[in-house]
């Protein structure tokens, strides 16, 4: 069992929160590790928006910079409370002792808070004025959608790819040999239109607290990436939709939490992978996944080769990793959530 240590903050009295919604009210966990400025200023977002926020709950992965004291920082709330005077939602932070990954964490940060509806945002992504709002307007309004995610915008204000299709050993082969090219037209700029899709990126997510708890939420046995697919997979598979809604827009950094960290995050998103694969497809599943990955790796060396360009110390990696690198083992967790679909 993982210590941790809790504060609970309000600036402005239980009296206000959550007037404006009574019954609907949303709550935002943000996971942080070492992004103190990025956190900062994903909370800042969450108040200079139209409120439907009664509860923030911040969990933090052991980081070792100033995150959780400027957190709990009385001050720092003060400031906050000259900037809003209303509809300041109350405040959790979890500290955690040691890094235990960022679906573990969610859940911990899920399991603390009450509200019908959960906005998982990442640290480092920054939510437009009403966004929260027109997500869970869009569900309250659609009762057999479980997850809707915005639109997400790169810094520059680009669009950047959210929506995606599951993984599968079919679409492995083709993606890593090339022709996967000509789909490309399915994200496009152009192309806005809210509705159902198979998955989300996970940088900012709601859900329905009834679907959360019936899927289980993140399966913790992903410590990084692919959690938020399987999570998906698992809500669609329960009879609930996933729905794109462009109409909420969210600017999203991305890799935040990875930096100085580039070998052990590369490692943690091919794990990720085999495990989504061997928990969907089994091992046969997973293996194709490791030759297909390999295959392509191999190619795009032999064309940085013939070419002068490319990264060939990464695909070296790649080809080595995919060749001689265990699956990872089957957990409980993994069963459980199995036995649950």
């Amino acid at each position: 069992m993982v210590p941790w240590g809790r504060w609970r903050l309000n600036p402005i009295g239980d009296d206000q929160k959550g007037g404006a919604f009574p019954g609907n009210e949303v709550c935002c966990v943000v996971v942080s590790f070492n992004t103190k400025a990025l956190t900062l200023r994903c909370l800042a977002a969450f108040r200079e928006a139209a409120c439907v926020v009664s509860e923030v709950c911040v969990v933090d992965n052991a980081s070792s910079d100033e995150t959780v004291s400027l957190l709990t920082d009385g001050a720092y709330w003060n400031d906050l409370e000259q900037i809003r005077k209303k509809n300041i939602p109350v405040l959790s932070v979890i500290r955690l002792s040691q890094n235990i990954g960022f679906g573990p964490a969610n859940n911990m940060g899920v399991g603390s808070t009450t509200s019908p509806f959960v906005a998982l945002v990442n640290s480092d992504a920054f939510v437009f004025p009403g966004a929260l709002q027109t997500l869970r307007d869009y569900l309250l309004a659609n009762p057999k959608v479980g997850v809707v995610g915005p639109r997400l915008l790169n810094v520059d204000g680009s669009m950047q790819e959210s929506r995606f299709s599951f993984p599968n050993p079919v679409r492995a082969w083709t993606e890593n040999l090339g022709l996967a090219t000509i789909m490309k037209w399915i994200n496009r700029d152009g192309l806005l239109s809210q509705g159902p899709v198979e998955w989300l990126s996970g940088a900012c997510l709601m859900f329905r607290r009834e679907v959360w708890e019936r899927v289980g939420g993140f399966d913790e046995s992903f410590f990084l990436y692919s959690e938020e697919t399987d999570l998906q997979r698992r809500v669609r598979l329960s009879g609930w939709e996933v729905h794109w809604v462009p109409e909420a827009v969210v600017t999203h950094l991305g890799g935040s939490s990875g930096v100085g960290m580039r070998e052990a995050v590369r490692e943690y998103f091919f794990e990720g992978v085999d495990r989504y694969f061997l928990k969907h497809y089994g091992k046969w599943g997973a293996v194709s996944l490791r030759a297909a990955t390999a295959t392509g790796a191999a190619l795009r060396w032999v064309r940085s080769v013939l070419g002068g360009r490319g990264k060939r110390q990464e695909l070296s990696w790649i080809l080595k990793r995919q060749i001689s690198r265990k699956f990872p083992e089957m957990g409980a967790v993994d069963l459980i959530h199995m036995i649950k679909r």
